[in-house]
């Protein structure tokens, strides 16, 4: 006997049966989605039919059923409400599952269609070059495609040679800095090597032009210090030397010319170049005057005449006693002390005597005598007699022997 809703009284439920937990569970969802994603097109979801639970009649009455229009009243009549309930819920989670699934099936497809024109657009650009080296009628030549591998083969060749190149070029810079760095101190150290080399190559060339070439040749000599010696008979002495170069000028040679003049007592030689002989010359200085054949004789210190006066000059004082001997010790003495005297006390001096070395005294222009002693600590000496003569004015006597006590009357 078949029921309203399609069973029959002994049959299995259909496959979407509602109360059947597994289809319409969480699991059933995902496995749906799953097999979404794995079909290349997603079929719209089938209708759903589920049968509508009935009141079943009273027992015994089922030869009584009525049919047609009164059946069909008869049957909506029977229909429990509350019966009905969890048949709409299953339906709503079913629905929405389905809806769910498309969703994602259709999601899925667009991403595999944008991966699929991505292909095929590469793969119309690479059958573009294919047929574009194949002849006029489309069709692919005999070399076309070996010709288009041939020439991205070249281009990466190329682009591998250009990356070579520009990666060999950084090398080389890299070991150039590298080497600069490495070798720097032996450069540092060659440098210094050459430019003393240099120095000295120069300086030897120097040299050689002085001393072989008339480059730095005499052409003026020039005389410094002379007052009492004749300048231009000096020169005329020194002429020997013009034309000889200056590094060649002998010192010896010099002193042969200079001997002659008495007056010079000690000189040096400067060259200047590139052609200037300079002569510095210091005469020497009359200290003591002694009588000779009726004049008067100007001697230095040394005893060397210098020349000769009627009259005593000042600051040259007459000498007496062992003094008149130009070679006792007494003379040179006297003449050191005259010469270490400061020139405003020498030219007080009129006479000076002394019987050894160590007992020199002097007569002052006023009649003053001093006492002097041995010829040492000149300049103090003389500072004490300018303060006592500033002092006391007119004495007869003034012991410097000891200058530390002087004592005068």
């Amino acid at each position: 006997m078949k029921r309203p809703g399609g069973f029959d009284g002994g049959g299995r439920p259909s496959e979407h049966d509602p109360f059947e937990p597994g289809p319409l569970g969480r699991d059933s969802e995902r496995s749906r989605v799953a097999d979404a994603g794995s079909h290349p097109e997603p079929e719209p979801p089938a209708p759903i039919v589920f049968p509508r639970a009935v009141a079943e009649p009273p027992f015994g009455a089922a030869a009584a059923r009525p049919f047609g229009a009164d059946a069909t009243q008869s049957i909506a009549g029977g229909i429990d409400a509350d019966a009905t309930q969890p048949l709409d819920d299953a339906v709503d989670r079913a629905v929405a599952a389905e809806l769910g699934a498309a969703e994602v099936a259709g999601e899925i497809g667009a991403e595999r269609d944008g991966r699929l024109e991505s292909r095929d657009a590469a793969a119309a650009e690479v059958g573009g070059e294919i047929v574009g080296a194949g002849g006029a009628d489309g069709e692919l030549g005999p070399g076309g495609l070996l010709g288009l591998l041939s020439r991205r083969t070249g281009d990466s060749v190329l682009a591998a040679e250009r990356r070579l190149k520009q990666a060999e070029r950084s090398r080389r810079s890299r070991e150039r800095r590298d080497r600069k760095r490495f070798t720097a101190h032996a450069r540092r150290r060659r440098r210094n090597w050459l430019i003393a080399v240099a120095a000295v190559a120069a300086l030897a060339l120097f040299v050689v032009a002085g001393v072989f070439t008339p480059l730095m040749a005499v052409r003026e000599v020039q005389v410094v210090g002379a007052t009492q010696v004749n300048v231009a008979d000096v020169q005329t002495a020194m002429s020997r030397f013009e034309g000889m170069p200056l590094a060649l000028v002998d010192d010896r040679e010099v002193h042969r010319a200079l001997e002659p003049f008495a007056l010079i007592q000690r000189y040096a030689i400067e060259r200047i170049p590139p052609h200037t002989l300079l002569i510095r010359i210091e005469e020497r200085d009359a200290v003591i005057a002694l009588e000779r054949d009726g004049a008067l004789g100007l001697f230095d210190p040394a005893g060397v005449l210098v020349g000769s006066a009627t009259e005593r000059p000042e600051g040259v004082p007459a000498g007496g006693g062992a003094v008149a001997d130009t070679a006792s010790p007494a003379f040179q003495a006297a003449g050191t002390v005259i010469r270490d005297m400061p020139a405003d006390v020498r030219s007080q001096l009129a006479a000076v005597e002394a019987s050894s070395a160590q007992d020199v005294e002097f007569v002052l222009a006023s009649g003053t005598r001093v006492i002097w002693g041995e010829a040492a600590e000149t300049q103090r000496k003389a500072a004490v007699l300018r303060a006592m003569l500033a002092s006391i004015g007119q004495a007869s006597l003034i012991d410097l022997s000891a200058p530390d006590t002087p004592v005068f009357r």
